[in-house]
């Protein structure tokens, strides 16, 4: 469903991923959808990802460019809203590769 929803906003000339949390999404939709990653030169052919718009100033700067801008979680506050996202929420939401206080797993050392 994502794909067809990219798809149908395309074509683009790259993806470019915010860094933190979009560099792990830009890299897995780079591959399902066969495109190039960008670190620069964004425009209004870039695909811009990040995983969560919250206030929305991560994606200003990339909206004024005119890039088409997709979050997974999309806050009703953003000053943005992007053009995809997959879930509306008013949570904070903590992402498998970040550091968080509930971490997946413990590691304890060895006896």
């Amino acid at each position: 469903m994502l794909v067809k929803r990219i798809s149908a906003l395309g074509p683009f000339n790259g993806i470019c991923g915010i860094q933190r949390g979009g560099g792990t999404l830009a890299i897995k939709l780079s591959h399902m959808l066969d495109m190039v990653l960008v670190d620069g030169g964004v425009n209004s052919k870039t695909l811009v990802v990040d995983d969560v718009a919250d206030t929305g100033s991560m994606l200003h700067p990339f909206k004024e460019r005119g890039a088409t801008l997709l979050t997974i979680f999309y806050k009703p506050w953003s000053k943005i809203e992007p053009h995809i996202w997959l879930r509306k929420t008013e949570s904070f939401v903590y992402f498998p590769w970040e550091n968080t206080p509930y971490p997946i797993r413990q590691i304890s050392p060895s006896p």
